[in-house]
């Protein structure tokens, strides 16, 4: 029984280890993630943030996207090692049809 629990949690850590963050994990620290809020403009419905959403998460890097119409921005959580929020942008821009702007001094919300 004790050699099968050793197994489990040797499992389990190379579980962890191939979802990514053991290293960070063991230091108590969690990964860096920034918020960026961008001003989007043409949004008009749920469909519009839907396209917005969709363009977005398919920039390496970003981790989740918030669209709302009504206010004109997407607050994305992006990985600052694979992304910035110019390249974020600039992929809502090209793959939605929807202009997205950076803000011009991306201080990051943790």
């Amino acid at each position: 029984m004790r050699m099968s629990i050793a197994l489990v949690g040797t499992m389990v850590l190379a579980l962890i280890a191939l979802v990514g963050g053991t290293a960070d994990a063991q230091n108590g620290k969690s990964p860096a993630n920034e918020i960026v809020t961008l001003k989007v403009t043409g949004m008009t419905c749920g469909g519009c943030e839907a396209a917005v959403q969709y363009a977005a998460r398919k920039v390496d890097g970003v981790k989740a996207v918030k669209a709302n119409f009504d206010k004109g921005i997407a607050e994305v959580t992006y990985d600052p090692a694979k992304t910035s929020p110019a390249a974020i942008a600039k992929a809502i821009t090209e793959k939605s049809g929807f202009r997205a702007e950076a803000p011009s001094s991306t201080a990051s919300r943790k």
